[in-house]
Formats: C-alpha cells, sequence, structure tokens
C-alpha cells in the first residue's frame, strides 16, 4: 500500500454523504482529513460523556467510582492504599495526584480523606463525593481521549495508510469497552491503552527491519506492558501470548545494517548492559519482596502447586525462547537478540520502580501473583473452579461454547460492536486464503486465535464489558491489515456498505450501554454493599436503615 498525503485527497463532509460516484467506496468512509477525522472522534467521545455519564450521581457506578475515590482520598491525608485487589495501583494513585491539581486550581475543594464531611452531614457529604467522582471521570475521558490518538499514530505508523489508521480509531473510540470506561473509573482503561501501544511498537520494529534503535524501542514496549500489570493483573494473559502475536510479523533484511558491524554493535550492547544491571539492581528489593513477602489483601490469595516462584521463570523462558525464535526465523543478529533481551529486562525493571512511588508491599504481592488471585476472584464467580480438574475442564468447554455463541450476537446478544467487525475479518480472511496470501492469514490469525483465547479465559469473569478493550485492540489491528494487504479491497463494490454498517452498529450499539445507565432507577443504597472496600466510611444513613429493617 503506498502511503498517502494526510492532508490532500480528502471528500467533503456532504460529498460522502451523498456518494459521490467518483471516490473509491473506502475513501468515502473517511471523508476528512487525517487530523480532522481525530478530532471528530474525539469531539463524539466528548459529547457522548457529557449526555451521559458526567452528570451522573457520584453512586450510579459505585463498583469501581466510590472504591477507587475513596484510595485516592487516603493517598492524599497521606494514609495507605487500602485495596489491592487488580491492584489499580497507577489509577488510584494518578488520581490522588490530579484531584490535588485541581485542588491548586480552586477546582475542587475535598480531595482527602481528613478533609470530607461526617456523613451526617448529608448533602456536604454528597457534593464532596460528587466533586471528586466526577473529576475522576473527566480524567478517564482525558486518559480515553489519549489512548485513541496514541493507537491512531501508531496503527498509522503500521500500516502506512492514514485512512485505515482512522478508520480503525474510530473503531477504539467506539467500541463496547471505550464507551464505559471513558465515562466511569475503572482499572482497565490505562492498562489497555499502554499494552495496545506497546504492541504497535513491537509490530512496528518487527516489520521495520534492522534499526540501531529497534531494542531500545522493545524496552520502552517492556516498560508500558509492565505498567499495564501494576494496574490490571488480568494484562498477563496478553503477555502471555506475544511470542505468538509477534512471530510471524518480521522482515528479513537483504542488507547488511547497524548491528551487522560488531565495533558499532558492541559499542551500543555494552552501555545496554550495564544500564540494565543498574536497572535490576534498583528493583532488586521489590522482585525480593514480590516473591517472598506476606501481606494481607482484601481476598485470600490460593496456593497454586505451580506458583509464581515456578511460574514467573517459566514465563521469562518462554518470552526469551520467543525472541530467540523470532532472531532465527527472520536473521536477526545474536547481539541485536541479546540486546534486546537486555531493553526488555530493563524496561522490565523500571516499570516496577513505579511502585515506589507510593510503597505498599499488598501491591507488590498482587503484582507478583498474579494467577493466585485471578482464580480467587473467578472461583468466587464461578464455584466449580475451586473445585479440581474436572469441575474447571467443564467451565472451560462451557467457556468455549458462549465465546463461540456470543461472536453469533444472536444467540448470545453483548454491547460490543467489535463482534460485527471480527464477522468482516472472518470474511477477509477467507478471501486472503484464497489468493494465497498465507503470511496475511498467518498474521490475521495469530491476532485472531489471541483474542479469542483470551475471551475465554475472561469468561471465568462473564467476560464483561470492562474486559472488552482487552482484546478488541487485536481485532481492530486484524481488520486493518486485511484491508491494507487484501489489494482492491477498498476498492470492492460492498466496501463501502460494509463499512457504512460497521460505522452504524458501533455508534448504536457502544452507546446503548451508557444511554441505559442513565434511566437506572437504584439510589445510593447500591453503596452499602461496598464498606468492605471503604472500611473508613460511616455507614450511610440508607444503609443503617436497611440493616434495621432486614
Amino acid at each position: 500500500m503506498t502511503p498517502q498525503n494526510p492532508t490532500s485527497g480528502h471528500l467533503g463532509l456532504w460529498a460522502a454523504l451523498r456518494g459521490d460516484p467518483a471516490a473509491e467506496p473506502f475513501q468515502r468512509l473517511v471523508p476528512f482529513s487525517w487530523r480532522g477525522e481525530l478530532l471528530v472522534f474525539l469531539f463524539g467521545m466528548l459529547l457522548s460523556f457529557l449526555l451521559a455519564g458526567f452528570w451522573n450521581p457520584y453512586w450510579r457506578n459505585a463498583d469501581m467510582d466510590f472504591w477507587v475515590v475513596y484510595n485516592a482520598f487516603l493517598l492524599n491525608v497521606p494514609m495507605p492504599q487500602e485495596w489491592f485487589d487488580h491492584p489499580g495501583y497507577l489509577t488510584i494513585l494518578l488520581l490522588s495526584y490530579w484531584l490535588r491539581a485541581l485542588h491548586a486550581l480552586g477546582i475542587v475543594n475535598v480531595i482527602s480523606f481528613n478533609a470530607l464531611p461526617p456523613v451526617s452531614e448529608a448533602a456536604a457529604f454528597a457534593q464532596a463525593w460528587t466533586a471528586a467522582t466526577r473529576a475522576g471521570r473527566v480524567l478517564s475521558l482525558m486518559y480515553a481521549m489519549g489512548f485513541v490518538v496514541a493507537f491512531a499514530y501508531l496503527l498509522r505508523a503500521f500500516i502506512r495508510d492514514w485512512r485505515i489508521a482512522a478508520f480503525g480509531a474510530f473503531l477504539l473510540a467506539f467500541s463496547g469497552g471505550m464507551a464505559m470506561e471513558m465515562r466511569i473509573i475503572r482499572t482497565e482503561l490505562l492498562p489497555a491503552a499502554f499494552f495496545s501501544c506497546a504492541l504497535l511498537l513491537l509490530l512496528i520494529v518487527a516489520q521495520r527491519g534492522e534499526r540501531w534503535w529497534r531494542p531500545l524501542v522493545i524496552g520502552g514496549a517492556s516498560l508500558l506492558i509492565t505498567l499495564a500489570m501494576l494496574n490490571k493483573i488480568q494484562f498477563l494473559f496478553l503477555v502471555c501470548a506475544l511470542p505468538v502475536l509477534l512471530l510471524p510479523f518480521g522482515l528479513r533484511e537483504t542488507q547488511r545494517g547497524f548491528w551487522h558491524e560488531p565495533r558499532r554493535a558492541w559499542a551500543l550492547l555494552i552501555p545496554i548492559i550495564a544500564a540494565t544491571a543498574i536497572a535490576i539492581l534498583l528493583a532488586k528489593n521489590i522482585v525480593i519482596e514480590g516473591f517472598l513477602g506476606h501481606g494481607e489483601t482484601t481476598v485470600a490469595r490460593p496456593t497454586l502447586q505451580f506458583g509464581a516462584t515456578y511460574y514467573w521463570p517459566a514465563l521469562a523462558l518462554w518470552l526469551s525462547l520467543g525472541m530467540i525464535a523470532f532472531a532465527a526465523l527472520w536473521r536477526v543478529t545474536a547481539v541485536e537478540t541479546l540486546a534486546a533481551m537486555s531493553c526488555a529486562v530493563a524496561g522490565c525493571m523500571i516499570g516496577l520502580l513505579a511502585l515506589d512511588i507510593r510503597y505498599h508491599p499488598d501491591d507488590v504481592l498482587v503484582v507478583f501473583h498474579p494467577l493466585e488471585y485471578m482464580l480467587a476472584w473467578a472461583a468466587a464467580s464461578e464455584a466449580e473452579l475451586a473445585h479440581g480438574l474436572g469441575p474447571r475442564l467443564q467451565f472451560l468447554a462451557e467457556a468455549v461454547v458462549g465465546v463461540i455463541a456470543r461472536r453469533t450476537f444472536f444467540l448470545s446478544s453483548s454491547p460490543r460492536p467489535t463482534l460485527f467487525l471480527e464477522w468482516f475479518i472472518i470474511a477477509a480472511t477467507i478471501v486472503a486464503i484464497r489468493r494465497r496470501e498465507w503470511r496475511l492469514v498467518l498474521q490475521v490469525g495469530a491476532l485472531m486465535l489471541c483474542d479469542w483465547g483470551i475471551d475465554t479465559l475472561n469468561m471465568a469473569r462473564g467476560l464483561k464489558q470492562e474486559y472488552f478493550l482487552l482484546t478488541d485492540p487485536l481485532a481492530i489491528i486484524a481488520a486493518a491489515l486485511l484491508v491494507a494487504k487484501l489489494t482492491g479491497l477498498e476498492r470492492h463494490r460492498w466496501t463501502y456498505p460494509v463499512g457504512a454498517a460497521l460505522i452504524v452498529a458501533h455508534i448504536l450499539v457502544s452507546q446503548a450501554e451508557p444511554v441505559k445507565h442513565v434511566f437506572k432507577t437504584e439510589g445510593p443504597e447500591v453503596l452499602c454493599g461496598l464498606y468492605g472496600y471503604a472500611k473508613r466510611v460511616e455507614h450511610l444513613p440508607i444503609c443503617k436503615t436497611l440493616k434495621d429493617g432486614s
């Protein structure tokens, strides 16, 4: 696909709406310039946010708005964080700083727990909590917009076609997960942005071939992935999938580059190894505490026969073998491979140092024991997961059937418009098979198998709407690849109607759930079940009344 100028060749909106016959079908789906498209998406997100979500009372989405704000209030006292199960570390930490900044500007008055009015002063208590919650929702919107813009630019660099990248950015901006996450305070949004951007960085450097800076980008991606794990341990599954995702995307160079020149290569490798050693030294206490420390978190940690002291080294070996296999398949030099491994370790260690900003041993425990805590929460939702191998295999079979049923949409409806995009991906992949585009089929197959596999694992928690952002970017990248690589697809007579249908479906399906939340009838009694997450808050009068009447 030949790169196109982002400022030329675009249509006016009216020409797109009236179906200008002179335009290519795909061009009619992207009527503005590159920056114009991004501005339209961001404006649409802002409009949706203001119409449905921002003005909701602070208790409307109590899980997680309530306890994230509560923990941010604690950090601003300063007092230690009390909730650790995701562990939600960066979401809570950054919200505490955001509240401080707004307080300095005179926008938010109450930013710490010791400044909260007592529950007996109902109006003042509600006003303080509402202001902080709405500030957190604005921060979520900023994260979402930043995610969409970063994803758009990285997808453009990967695909090298700005129109396809703009359409992909739209699909992300109006995906089901984004529609929920951008208007409430949850722990999936930040790590989804970090991991998706890291994945695109890795895909870009894989297809760019040999460059002197390629290991450094890998180190940056490793840093982002580690930060994702500090906030949401479910991203461990995506980390495990990285070798499968990346192996089909290499480039076999025919020219000898920087890393084939021993003097220059070793001159860069030595400082990289030195920097990695320093990073390991700085983070060693966190690593030791993670494996050997003891603490008490909100949910009890079960004991696994194959515990963290075994599965983390196994994962490190798996990732190392993946890098070695990539190097062998695509003829990457041993020196560059060693540099890439060193940068990956350095990025991970630097990411762990973020835990020192507001250190708590329970954050470290959760990050270093993700499988244990995920099993504990999954068993709380699906009791059979706590009863041995047989029930777990039965649940896995049911989860596979559930994921397939959701893909049909009709057998099991879902507020996830990306399912319709997956129908297109399946159809386009069949076209790729008929054209014998085997490498493209492998690339798309790797992305979609990881998508469906991780969704199957997330069925342990009901594959809630919050988890859509973990895998929707994989489907969007796969669709972008198919459109970019299948010659003539952009000009096919079905391209415009299919693309227009996807646009309509994404807007309608993604916005249905936020609108439904506006018309919910429950009151502040939803908070009564969340006091386990906010132990220092006095019981609301409504909760005391309900308790006395029960």
